[in-house]
């Protein structure tokens, strides 16, 4: 599976990348530390998933979640936080 992982803070960004690296299941990561930088690679590139910030700067994780959705319906989405009120 090819991954992108979107996160506007970048020691969180490269942990999640190395973490979602680790699984056998993914073959490659894109890295983005901005929703508009992902929306971007994702206008000609597929991912399979997308492990997202939920409280970025700009649009957010959610607003991001929705435009994925519209370009790549088949793209899962997995929200990544440190915030309790978004952590169930």
């Amino acid at each position: 599976m090819i991954a992108i992982a979107v996160d506007d803070e970048r020691p969180m960004l490269q942990n999640l990348t190395e973490v979602v690296s680790a699984s056998p299941d993914i073959r490659q990561v894109h890295s983005f530390s901005s929703c508009s930088a992902a929306l971007s690679w994702l206008e000609t590139g597929k991912a399979d998933v997308a492990f997202l910030d939920i409280s970025m700067r700009g649009m957010g994780g959610l607003t991001l979640a929705e435009k994925i959705n519209q370009l790549q319906p088949d793209c899962k989405i997995v929200f990544c936080t440190g915030y309790e009120q978004y952590a169930l």
